[in-house]
C-alpha cells in the first residue's frame, strides 16, 4: 500500500469514530425525563436539599383533631398562647360574702334578688359568766345596679329584758367602682341602729368601708372592711361613744358553690376603760342547692383574758328569691 493511501484510509477511521460518539449536527442533545439541564451561572430553581410532598388525605379520611377533639389547641387572638377550645368562661371577679362571719367584699347582691338570712350564734367568756345565744334575722335586697338596702333585727336568746334587745338596723351598701387592673373594688356600708327593742334610746350609726382586691382572678381575693361607729343612747352603762376597728381578711372560691373564709378582726372596747379585742374567724358559705346557702362561722378570741368572747360559733341558712 502506497504513503499515500495508508493516510487516507486512517483519516476515515478517524472520522467514523468521532461521528459515532457525538449526535449529528443540528439534533439538540436530549435529557432524560428526570434530568434537567444545567445552564452555568444560574442557580438552579429548587435548593438541593429541598423536599416536597403531597400528602393530601383520602376522601373519607380522620383528621388528628376529628378524632380527638380534647386535644384541639387554637391560638388565643392577640396572644399567641394555646387554649382548649372546650375552656370555660372567665370567672367572675364580682361576687358576694354573705356568711355569718365579720368579713364582706365590694360587691352587693345582683338587681333584684331578695335574700333572707337565718343567723344563730352561740360564743362563751372566761369570765365564768352564762354562755350567750342569738338569733338574727336580716334581709338585703338588690334594689338597682351597684345598690342593695338591708335590715336587720338581732335578739339575745335568754336574756329578754335586756335592754335594746331586739333593736332594728337599716343599712344601705353602695360599690362606688369595680375592680379593674391593680386598682381594687371600693364600696361602703351604712347603719343605723334604731331603738326598736327593749327600753332602747337614742340612734348609732356605723360606716364599713369595703376594698376587694384579687389575688388570683376568680378564685383568691383580699378584703379589708376598716369601720367607725358612733354609739348614742343609755343601752349600755358606760358605753365608749365612739367606736373604730376592722377585719383584714382572704376568701378562697373553692368551687362555683364553696368558698372558704379567714380573717383578724381589731375593735376598740364598748365599755369605757376596757382594752381593744382581737379575734380570728374561720368560716365559709356553701351553695346546697338553687337559691339555697349555709354559712359556718368559728370565732376564737386571742387576747386569752376575760374581757371579750373566748369562743363562738355561728351558723347561718340563707334563702334567695
Amino acid at each position: 500500500m502506497s504513503p499515500k493511501t495508508w493516510m487516507f484510509s486512517k483519516l476515515i477511521v478517524v472520522l467514523l469514530v468521532v461521528s459515532w460518539h457525538n449526535p449529528a449536527r443540528g439534533q439538540p442533545a436530549s435529557v432524560g425525563p428526570k434530568q434537567q439541564a444545567h445552564v452555568p451561572g444560574r442557580a438552579s430553581a429548587l435548593p438541593k436539599n429541598d423536599f416536597r410532598f403531597d400528602l393530601a388525605p383520602e376522601p373519607g379520611a380522620l383528621s388528628l383533631a376529628q378524632a380527638e377533639p380534647r386535644q384541639a389547641r387554637i391560638l388565643e387572638e392577640g396572644t399567641g398562647s394555646p387554649q382548649s377550645e372546650e375552656s370555660a368562661a372567665p370567672l367572675s371577679l364580682n361576687y358576694e360574702l354573705a356568711g355569718p362571719y365579720h368579713l364582706r367584699s365590694a360587691a352587693p347582691e345582683p338587681p333584684g334578688e331578695l335574700v333572707i338570712k337565718n343567723i344563730f350564734g352561740w360564743s362563751t367568756a372566761r369570765d365564768g359568766s352564762d354562755d350567750d345565744a342569738e338569733y338574727e334575722l336580716e334581709i338585703e335586697w338588690g334594689i338597682v345596679p351597684n345598690h342593695e338596702l338591708i335590715f336587720e333585727v338581732p335578739v339575745e336568746m335568754g336574756d329578754g329584758s335586756v335592754t335594746g334587745n331586739g333593736d332594728a338596723e337599716v343599712g344601705w351598701h353602695w360599690r362606688l367602682w369595680e375592680e379593674k387592673d391593680w386598682v381594687p373594688a371600693f364600696g361602703m356600708r351604712n347603719f343605723v341602729r334604731l331603738p326598736t327593742g327593749v327600753d332602747s334610746s337614742g340612734v348609732d350609726y356605723e360606716w364599713i368601708g369595703l376594698i376587694t382586691k384579687s389575688i388570683v382572678p376568680g378564685t383568691l381575693r383580699f378584703n379589708a372592711n376598716p369601720f367607725i361607729k358612733s354609739v348614742n343612747g343609755d343601752n349600755e352603762p358606760d358605753a365608749r361613744h365612739f367606736l373604730w376597728g376592722g377585719s383584714l381578711g382572704l376568701d378562697w372560691r373553692v368551687r362555683d358553690d364553696l368558698i372558704l373564709v379567714g380573717l383578724y378582726r381589731y375593735e376598740a372596747g364598748e365599755i369605757e376603760g376596757t382594752r381593744d379585742n382581737h379575734t380570728l374567724e374561720l368560716g365559709a358559705d356553701w351553695k346546697i342547692a338553687e337559691h339555697h346557702k349555709v354559712g359556718f362561722a368559728t370565732e376564737i378570741g386571742l387576747d386569752g383574758d376575760s374581757n371579750g368572747p373566748a369562743l363562738g360559733a355561728k351558723f347561718s341558712y340563707m334563702i334567695s328569691f
